[in-house]
């Protein structure tokens, strides 16, 4: 459970800078869960149980206890929330979770997120669009348009759609994309596709078929296995 934003952990705070530490070195004991007194806490911290006391009211809590209580119960959501999608069958990457958790939270510190998919993936584009707009997320749709286009110079992150993996026009965006600074989510039905290889977090999702087709006229779950991935990546991190 590493911690990127201490107010939206505890966002009734009124923590000071030097308090971040703290909570840091709390949240490793829960992650080893070894036990985590008060006194032991005020010593490896060099500072006084009266001081972590104040510390934990700054945090929003009555005492200690209940401070660490909360950690507890928050990192025990995480592993279960990671459990949850890494168990999915249809859904598979090559990242870990903290590289994932640093390019959400990047987008979540912009405010604004590139997205791009072709044919049918358009239907996926829409639909995030839609659903980041609801989490104040302004998404920028690069349908006929290409990245260094529509820049202000900022990075910003791309997510990004193929079934193949291996669409011109989509490789050309990430190129760009990469090229400006920006980080780069890919989603794909195809194993070992540049789209898997290119991605800064990638995506392989099943289309639970094992037949195919670029004009979609079979069987396929791509597409609605990939709005059930975005609605758990949007939910836990936006």
């Amino acid at each position: 459970m590493k911690i990127y934003h201490i107010s939206k952990l505890l966002p009734d705070n009124t923590l000071r800078e030097e308090d971040e530490q703290i909570i840091e070195y709390i949240v490793k004991k829960v992650e080893k869960g070894e036990d985590i007194d008060i006194r032991t806490t005020a010593e490896n911290n060099y500072t006084s149980p009266s001081s972590i006391s104040r510390l934990s009211k700054r945090a929003g809590f009555n005492n200690f206890k209940e401070m660490v209580f909360f950690l507890t119960q928050k990192f025990n959501e995480s592993q279960i929330a990671e459990r949850t999608l890494t168990q999915q069958k249809f859904l598979n990457t090559k990242q870990n979770w903290e590289e994932i958790d640093k390019i959400f939270e990047l987008i979540k510190e912009q405010g604004q997120v590139y997205l791009s998919g072709e044919g049918f993936c358009d239907l996926l584009v829409k639909y995030a669009y839609r659903k980041l707009m609801l989490k104040k997320i302004y998404a920028i749709d690069l349908k006929d348009m290409e990245v260094k286009l529509v820049s202000d110079g900022k990075p910003k992150s791309l997510i990004i759609f193929s079934q193949s993996g291996e669409n011109r026009e989509a490789l050309r965006k990430i190129k760009e994309c990469k090229e400006l600074g920006g980080k780069v989510i890919t989603f794909t039905a195809s194993a070992n596709s540049t789209f898997l290889k290119e991605g800064d977090a990638s995506f392989q999702v099943d289309p639970e078929s094992s037949v195919i087709n670029s004009e979609n006229s079979t069987l396929n779950f791509f597409f609605g296995n990939c709005l059930n991935a975005l609605e758990y990546l949007f939910d836990r991190y936006l």
